[in-house]
């Protein structure tokens, strides 16, 4: 009776960890935020379930790996549209983006800046399964100016929901620039 309970136990346990393994290759990928490229949305130290095989559109927060390493951005231009910045305004097929989600950030980096908090760049018609990513935080030139646009198989996922800290558990607040463009937020 004690063996027959333990190799059930045993064959339950390794059906629930195959679950999860599952779960965890094929439907998301945790996130821990190092930086404050994509604050105040996702501060240091945020962490975020990234969820796989999600349609990407613009101004979706999402993660990405270049070189090795793991990004986290937001996606302005989608595959077939143009992306465009200057003098520190965006231009998505030649219409100006509305990005309040850069409001914080750049107002603190004007104070004590005299140039510009989005570098100037020019992206004619992005490929097909290819994404223009960009930070929050524009002085931080890791993202799309510095490493091209990003490949739809370099995207481990959109981020979904905040983990931890406990006091930031929920999910990813990011709406108010989708409605305010014009964008689906469905």
């Amino acid at each position: 009776m004690v063996k027959r309970d333990l190799y059930r136990n045993i064959l339950v346990g390794l059906i629930a960890i195959g679950i999860l393994l599952i779960i965890r290759f094929f439907v998301f990928e945790p996130i821990r935020i190092h930086n404050n490229n994509m604050s105040p949305i996702l501060p240091n130290k945020t962490q975020v379930f990234a969820m796989k095989r999600t349609k990407l559109e613009n101004l979706d927060l999402v993660a990405y790996r270049h070189n090795g390493k793991k990004y986290v951005g937001r996606i302005i231009g989608t595959p077939g549209q143009s992306v465009v910045a200057m003098d520190n305004v965006v231009y998505l097929n030649q219409i100006i983006l509305t990005e309040p989600y850069i409001k914080q950030n750049q107002a603190s980096y004007l104070k004590t800046h005299d140039d510009d908090f989005t570098t100037d760049f020019r992206q004619d018609k992005l490929a097909a399964k290819t994404y223009w990513i960009l930070n929050d935080a524009r002085d931080v030139k890791a993202d799309s100016r510095t490493f091209g646009a990003i490949k739809q198989k370099d995207i481990l996922g959109e981020l979904k929901f905040k983990y931890a800290p406990i006091s930031a558990f929920g999910f990813v607040e990011n709406d108010e620039a989708k409605i305010e463009n014009g964008f689906d937020t469905e």
